[in-house]
């Protein structure tokens, strides 16, 4: 019975350590390999976006630097005309 035990517990301890070594080979090795392969990614994106954004500025219909531009208000409805006074508040004085 003793042999059993013995072996059974050298099992569990190469287990254990296996897993402990396996987990520190992937936090040392892999694990930065996915974070730059991420942060990779990330920026390739970023790029195209700019890419993007400077590929709209160049149109015709974008405004270039030093140009000025002046919205024009937005229209208003004539059904929806509010009165110039404003709002009435009713107050009370405080001696």
């Amino acid at each position: 019975m003793e042999t059993a035990e013995f072996v059974g517990l050298i099992r569990t301890l190469l287990i254990i350590g296996l897993i402990y070594f396996g987990v520190r080979i992937i936090m040392k090795v892999i694990l930065p390999w996915a974070v730059k392969r991420f942060f990779k990614r990330v920026q390739s994106k970023m790029e195209d976006q700019m890419k993007n954004q400077a590929n709209q500025q160049g149109d015709p219909g974008f405004q270039k630097n030093g140009d000025v531009f002046v919205k024009p208000p937005p229209k208003k409805d004539k059904d929806n005309i509010e009165p110039k006074g404003g709002e009435y508040v009713d107050f009370e004085e405080v001696d």
